[in-house]
């Protein structure tokens, strides 16, 4: 549900908040909320999450504050081998990986310990905590939950990140002072911070497009090539952002050590990206620009539809299209390219899958590539698989297949011989 529209207030509380945390550090932040209406319907969230190497753990407290009882209950989800030892000074019970809160009518304070580290099926860590830094994403530190609030409430959010003496932190949030920065979801009534964040010993680059502000972290000594990063991406994000308008401000993209996941992930307004990986592939391919594209675009496959195709697929083809489109490759490699995919891919097509990857992603690439010739001629040049994206993107950020067939058939104004053989 949309909350309502702060920005006439949100810089009143913001100074509010940081005169407050200025005085009292650890104190829950107040709105300054100047109206009794206002104050009726304003909670306030405050997150803090310490890192603790020696453990392997953050120590993380949620601390609610409120006039009435505007936030009722909320719902995480924490897999019992990851949020150790939950505790309330409130009502807290868990049902299998889901833990609900339920706070008092003034508020309340919920602490856990969360285990950093955690493998992917194939062993290969995309969380990390060692004595000199640590990786991970906020979205699972302070994980996805559902709140039960009341009609028109909404929260004022702070988080604040803390590690060993020393320590630097690195996150998408560019309103920040020292280790705290401010969370405002305008979709959410209750906010939660989100993307991959990097603190410790760290190497930092910045670089700035327009407006666009970029950062590339690492540890420090680990090889990642930041400045080459850096480069790339200056080369590559105009066409990125001529196809997807709406993209970030920022942009972060963090690296870990060589024994971690060797690809790329996405989160909000950052990536992972291993230090191995090229900016461009043997098949001309970018491992970089296909995570920039989940960043910048927010699609995602609906739950159990079996789309993941649609958008890895896009994801893909756009890797390497923008390259060609950017003149970092020639059209002669871009054509190469695609054989490469074609070989790879032989036999497949465009079948239903909830997780889309290797040969079955490339061949999702292929059927993007022929669909945009495809609304391009049926089209006499007024529509392409750009003109499809950028609808999809308005439209929302739920990719279906029907859906994504039926928009396609209303380009090229009439079913798609592209996609006749697949899904919806």
């Amino acid at each position: 549900m949309t909350k309502p529209e702060k920005n006439h207030r949100h810089a009143t509380a913001r100074d509010c908040a940081r005169y407050v945390f200025a005085c009292l550090p650890l104190l829950l932040i107040v709105p300054c909320i100047a109206t009794s209406a206002s104050a009726e319907r304003g909670y306030a969230v405050e997150y803090e999450a310490i890192l603790e190497p020696a453990t392997g753990q953050a120590k993380v407290t949620l601390t609610l504050e409120q006039a009435t009882q505007l936030l009722r209950s909320v719902s995480f989800r924490m897999p019992a081998d990851r949020y150790l030892n939950i505790e309330s000074d409130s009502t807290v019970a868990r049902n299998g990986n889901t833990v609900i809160w339920r706070p008092g009518n003034t508020g309340g304070v919920l602490r856990y310990d969360y285990v950093v580290d955690n493998q992917r099926s194939n062993g290969a860590p995309d969380a990390k905590i060692t004595p000199n830094w640590a990786l991970l994403k906020l979205d699972h530190l302070f994980p996805s939950a559902n709140s039960t609030a009341a009609i028109g409430a909404y929260s004022t959010t702070r988080v604040t990140l803390r590690g060993p003496i020393g320590w630097s932190i690195e996150t998408p949030y560019g309103e920040s002072d020292g280790e705290s920065f401010f969370v405002d979801d305008p979709h959410r009534r209750f906010d939660q911070p989100r993307g991959w964040m990097l603190a410790g010993n760290i190497a930092v680059r910045r670089d700035a497009i327009d407006e666009q502000q970029l950062s590339v972290a690492s540890p420090r000594g680990l090889g990642l090539h930041a400045n080459d990063i850096l480069a790339f991406l200056r080369w590559t994000l105009p066409e990125m952002n001529t196809l997807l308008p709406g993209a970030p401000r920022r942009l972060l993209v963090v690296s870990g050590s060589d024994d971690m996941w060797r690809g790329g992930l996405s989160g909000r307004d950052s990536l992972y990206l291993h230090p191995g990986r090229p900016l461009v592939s043997g098949n001309r391919t970018s491992t970089l620009l296909h995570e920039v594209f989940h960043v910048f675009s927010g699609l995602r496959a609906k739950k159990g539809g079996g789309a993941d195709w649609i958008v890895e697929g896009l994801a893909e083809y756009y890797s390497i299209a923008l390259l060609q489109r950017s003149g970092g490759i020639s059209d002669d490699r871009f054509r190469k390219g695609l054989a490469q995919l074609a070989e790879w891919s032989a036999g497949l097509s465009c079948d239903a899958t909830d997780h889309s990857s290797g040969a079955r992603t490339a061949a999702a690439a292929l059927v993007m590539h022929s669909l945009d010739r495809e609304l391009r001629s049926q089209s006499n040049g007024r529509h392409s698989l750009d003109t499809l994206v950028q609808t999809l993107v308005t439209d929302g950020p739920t990719v279906t297949n029907s859906g994504f067939k039926r928009l396609a058939g209303e380009l090229a104004g009439r079913p798609t011989l592209t996609l006749a053989n697949c899904p919806g």
